[in-house]
């Protein structure tokens, strides 16, 4: 059986896995700011556009391939449907890539897509990455650390620690400076998070981890709350007298930088508030790991601001009524890579192009690929979109 008909057999059955397995009842975009994925504004040139798309991945049979393929597969059948357009489509495991000594034959006009996973990354060594990248590539980076010429290929990377630097400037030109830092067990960011706020002329005033045994009072210690009331209980058995007092949260702190699961995020955001600390500004930059959808009004977060991967934030795409709403990282970088992949050999757009992506901003000049991820702030549980 072709590589084409594999395709067609398994992204047929992704489209339909996708589009039935959730039913979203609530929308959470204000109807008057709905942040939305666009199509770039471009004639295509059918004639231009590759005959054949080779897709490098590790095991077309991996969670993160499926959800990559997935992707890809959609906007396949959304420009099959728009211009009549198909090409050969040919996906390229692991193993057989080395089976052939890692030399991979490329037809004319063809491109090749690479889906480097850290598991890919693993499994080539520098001789199969050379190889690679004296074609032409364009290549999409999920994986946590990687060795590549960046100079040779259409990078399309999803850097942690860049994402994280992003919202993180925002902070500052926000006005926050005295930060307290939570990760939590499944994330342990504090390092990193430090790193970059002091690299930011910041002050960290203290890093804590939330677990399941501390995070009840989490807040309430870090926040001072409790030495608080203790001082108050002392000056109390001092006068042997009982004494009328508030507790005050320590006033050093002017923001609260977390990364945590948005479950836990949806706990920590009410506590602060309860223990004084509403007037804090809060940046949360979410699990990598987690691929949690926003599907309700998010209350719990109310004004917390946050960069929007890996959630998707359930953007709205005006151009294809039939896309799923449940996507996640990989699925939002298969699809873009197939509208890259068609812009670059587009004669009209492969000079320059801009557009909004799944992925987030993607703007191509002088044969760079650079990508922003949107930021948003939660007013009233819903989203409002404050830049890339």
């Amino acid at each position: 059986m072709s590589y084409f008909y594999k395709f067609l057999i398994i992204s047929t059955n992704l489209i339909l896995f996708l589009g039935c397995s959730t039913n979203i009842p609530n929308n959470t975009f204000d109807s008057n700011k709905v942040i939305s994925i666009e199509k770039p504004e471009t004639f295509y040139d059918r004639t231009k556009l590759p005959e054949n798309i080779n897709v490098l991945l590790f095991d077309t049979e991996g969670l993160e391939e499926k959800e990559f393929i997935s992707g890809l597969s959609v906007n396949y059948y959304y420009f099959k449907k728009k211009i009549n357009y198909t090409p050969q489509l040919n996906f390229i495991n692991v193993k057989e890539f080395n089976k052939n000594n890692c030399v991979l034959k490329q037809k004319n006009k063809a491109t090749l897509i690479v889906f480097l996973t850290n598991e890919l990354s693993g499994s080539l060594d520098k001789v199969c990455l050379n190889n690679i990248f004296k074609l032409k590539v364009v290549l999409i980076d999920a994986a946590d650390f990687s060795t590549k010429n960046q100079q040779s290929q259409i990078l399309l990377s999803f850097n942690k620690k860049r994402e994280y630097r992003n919202l993180m400037e925002h902070a500052r030109n926000k006005g926050s400076k005295n930060a307290l830092i939570i990760d939590e067990e499944e994330t342990l960011d504090g390092i990193i998070l430090s790193e970059i706020w002091k690299e930011l002329d910041g002050n960290v005033l203290g890093s804590y981890t939330s677990s399941s045994k501390s995070s009840q009072n989490l807040l309430s210690n870090i926040l001072l709350i409790e030495s608080s009331k203790e001082r108050s209980r002392k000056l109390s058995r001092a006068l042997s007298t009982p004494l009328e007092s508030f507790p005050r949260r320590r006033r050093d702190v002017d923001s609260i930088i977390m990364s945590v699961s948005l479950e836990q995020a949806r706990s920590l955001k009410p506590e602060l508030e309860y223990n004084f600390g509403e007037s804090l500004s809060v940046y949360l930059l979410p699990d990598w790991n987690n691929q949690t959808f926003n599907i309700q009004k998010e209350l719990d977060l109310e004004g917390i601001a946050l960069i929007d991967l890996p959630w998707m934030l359930n953007s709205k795409a005006t151009f294809n009524a039939e896309l799923p709403t449940k996507r996640s990282r990989n699925f939002a970088s298969g699809f873009d890579a197939y509208d890259i992949v068609l812009l670059i050999n587009n004669p009209q757009s492969s000079n320059y192009f801009k557009y909004i992506g799944m992925t987030g901003e993607l703007v191509y000049k002088n044969g760079k690929l650079v990508r922003k991820s949107l930021k948003a702030e939660i007013q009233k549980g819903l989203f409002k979109m404050i830049g890339y």
